[in-house]
């Protein structure tokens, strides 16, 4: 069977194998079957018969694969799988194995299930020859599954980094604009008052502006906006009418639940459930010149005005609105759209995120109603009660992260009851996975929340490395020099970039770079990284630590190092560094470059000066 066989081949299983979570989960089934089966063949034939059949098949593979990197791939996995099958062997029984097979089979039908894609196997069932397509199939899985990797729609990396969940549209044909007028002519006609904020909930309205309000919830931009953003055959995108609103905007606040839209805030409080999104849409019904709504971890903002519609994260994505010089000469009419988004696999999990935010909003919905125009010492209380906890939740989500926090408790917990060092181990590696995934993918980055998450791991492991040198103190003049020099290093490249640049600022699309010619960048290469790693050896170098955890720090370093490498192999700079002046030059020649790219492609806007010295 040549190239062109399996080619064909590798091409249709693609097909039914686009889905990451999907392509994950054949990553451990496929061989937990292959262990099996040679588990099953190392216990009924001799050990040179044994080599002989895997050499054969690897070796087959070499010619009908026809292709070097995936075939070598494919012999490095098959080396691993004999390992663990040898290891195995003497210990399992006949039923073990066929145990470990079932389970594979098992594992491979669920991940199907859960993901909503079809099988593979479901295409030639039915047909005559499928025992023999079923031996193709099988003989070739591995190869299939390693090829099904590299091609998937999206990169297991997208899993860890901080995507940019704002999305928005405009309103403009013929249909949608007649339904923002109806909304229009209602609040218009209802004439309520202008010194504080009105509400007219959607389940409450009826007749033409209750099918406007339905025409707009449901209209193609807004669905467009959200399969632009979630895969259509991934995510379900359900509407929320129960939390819908019309808004009216006061002309002015005064220490009243009003305050809370002039605060930083985020809306609800169920951050906490990962891959589930409920998002409130603001859609502008009339002309707005005065009143912005920006999102401050997303570095992005504006008026909402004239069909305008933006959407974002109900309880993740921080917000807040401001007042321009600019006066409106009407009110500020919006309809707030709320839908919960969800992976189809995680139906049970999204639908009930929906319900929560449902129950959260219709709470916080009569405790601000209560609290517009607070009457006495209680009402004055309830309103600086929500105020106070609008700011100490958003601070949480700036600083921290109420889904970090509940992540680094969880493990934690298990880490007390699995090994001492579970949670170190845990947690001690996270930031770097979020650098190489977010570097490798450098596409709708939420920058303020990537910046808080790195910001967060690292500190978690730097507390585990000072908490453990200290623990096992002993004088040691030299690690203490190494620390000191490593990290002043490491701070002062940081100092003279700035804290933006350092987090990929530049990369991201979010700044321009800025090069820099002095101390520390004119004396070391990479000094960020040269420095962090000096410190790391710092650790290393006490005995007592080096004993007590003698992988830690080359953990940390063989992750810096990968990291390393991964910015000079991406570096679009690579030709512009000169020696001596050129190379300033020529670096600020390519940074205008750069510069110049639009806003709206961060993925072009890539690396700075964060390694190099210009």
């Amino acid at each position: 069977m040549g190239m062109e066989s399996f080619q064909d081949l590798a091409v249709r299983f693609r097909g039914y194998h686009t889905n990451s979570l999907n392509v994950a989960l054949h990553m451990v089934t496929t061989p937990m079957g292959i262990v099996a089966a040679l588990v099953l063949l190392h216990q009924r034939v001799s050990c040179n018969a044994f080599a002989g059949v895997v050499a054969a098949y690897v070796l087959s593979l070499g010619v009908t694969l026809n292709s070097t990197g995936l075939w070598a791939a494919t012999t490095a996995w098959v080396a691993g799988l004999v390992s663990v099958a040898l290891l195995l062997s003497p210990s399992f029984e006949l039923y073990d194995s066929l145990k470990l097979m079932a389970a594979a089979a098992i594992g491979q039908e669920l991940s199907h299930l859960i993901t909503g894609e079809k099988t593979f196997a479901s295409t030639y069932m039915t047909k005559l020859s499928w025992p023999a397509l079923l031996l193709e199939h099988t003989y070739y899985l591995l190869p299939l599954c390693l090829d099904a990797l590299v091609h998937m729609k999206e990169s297991f990396a997208s899993w860890v980094v901080a995507h940019d969940y704002v999305v928005r549209t405009k309103l403009v044909n013929t249909e949608d604009r007649a339904a923002l007028k109806d909304v229009y002519d209602f609040v218009t006609a209802a004439d309520p008052a202008r010194d504080c904020t009105a509400h007219w909930w959607y389940e409450r309205l009826d007749g033409k502006c209750h099918a406007a309000f339905s025409h707009v919830m449901q209209c193609a931009p807004v669905m467009k906006m959200f399969t632009d953003r979630f895969r259509s055959d991934c995510f379900a995108i359900t509407p929320i009418p129960s939390m819908n609103e019309i808004y009216v905007a006061s002309s002015h606040h005064n220490n009243n639940s009003d305050t809370v839209f002039y605060t930083q805030h985020c809306d609800g409080p169920w951050s906490v459930y990962p891959f589930c999104f409920v998002y409130r849409c603001m859609c502008a019904v009339n002309e707005n010149v005065q009143v912005e709504t920006n999102f401050p971890q997303q570095r992005s903002g504006g008026c909402l005005s004239d069909g305008d519609v933006a959407g974002f994260d109900y309880n993740r994505e921080i917000h807040i609105i401001s007042d321009l010089p600019t006066k409106n000469t009407d009110r500020r009419i919006t309809l707030k759209l709320h839908y919960v988004i969800y992976p189809k696999c995680f139906g049970p999990l999204g639908r009930l995120v929906g319900s929560l935010a449902t129950w959260y909003n219709t709470a916080a919905r009569h405790l601000f109603l209560a609290t517009i125009k607070p009457k006495g010492l209680l009402g004055s209380f309830m309103a600086w009660n929500v105020i106070f906890w609008t700011k100490r939740v958003r601070e949480l989500e700036m600083y921290a992260g109420l889904n970090n926090v509940v992540v680094a408790a969880a493990l934690f917990a298990v880490g007390r009851y699995v090994h001492p060092l579970f949670f170190m181990a845990a947690t001690s590696f996270n930031h770097y996975c979020m650098y190489i995934a977010t570097y490798h993918l450098r596409d709708r980055i939420n920058f303020g929340t990537f910046k808080r998450n790195v910001i967060f791991f690292k500190t978690i492991a730097l507390t585990h490395l000072c908490w453990n040198y200290l623990a096992n103190w002993e004088y040691d003049p030299v690690s203490m020099a190494m620390l000191a020099v490593g990290y002043g290093l490491s701070t002062a490249a940081t100092a003279a970039l700035g804290i933006d640049q350092t987090y990929f600022g530049v990369e991201l699309g979010v700044m321009k770079p800025n090069f820099v010619s002095g101390f520390p960048y004119n004396c070391v290469p990479h000094p960020m990284i040269i420095g962090s790693m000096v410190g790391l050896m710092g650790f290393h170098k006490m005995a007592s630590f080096r004993a007590e955890l003698p992988f830690l720090v080359p953990m940390h370093c063989a992750m810096y190092l990968t990291h390393m490498i991964q910015e000079q192999v991406s570096d679009i700079y690579k030709n512009n560094w000169g020696a001596g002046e050129t190379g300033a030059v020529s670096g600020k020649a390519a940074a205008a470059e750069v510069a110049e790219a639009p806003a709206a492609s961060p993925a072009r806007a890539t690396r700075g000066s964060k390694t190099k010295a210009a």
